[in-house]
């Protein structure tokens, strides 16, 4: 089995001397893909696998509020400055 395989690694090696161009372009496209991929599953670890760098995430809170029509509302910075102000007190 292992004979056969190299016989099989040499008879492609070969044929791929034998067509640079097709060989570029193989080369090439796997460089590619290799490279989406890893740079894709880097974003994915950095924003989806990792924890927050935080120390306690368990405390985070998200603060938020609903106008009389049941949509949602964002605060104005002088709002945000007031409830913070009131929370570190």
């Amino acid at each position: 089995m292992v004979a056969s395989m190299g016989q099989d690694l040499r008879y492609a090696l070969r044929q791929l001397r034998k067509s640079p161009a097709f060989t570029t372009v193989a080369v090439v496209t796997l460089a590619l893909g290799i490279g989406a991929n890893t740079s894709i599953f880097s974003l994915l670890d950095t924003v989806l696998l990792r924890a927050f760098p935080v120390a306690a995430p368990n405390e985070i809170v998200a603060v938020s509020r609903t106008s009389p029509g049941g949509e949602g509302e964002s605060f104005t910075y002088p709002e945000f400055e007031q409830f913070r102000s009131a929370s570190c007190e």
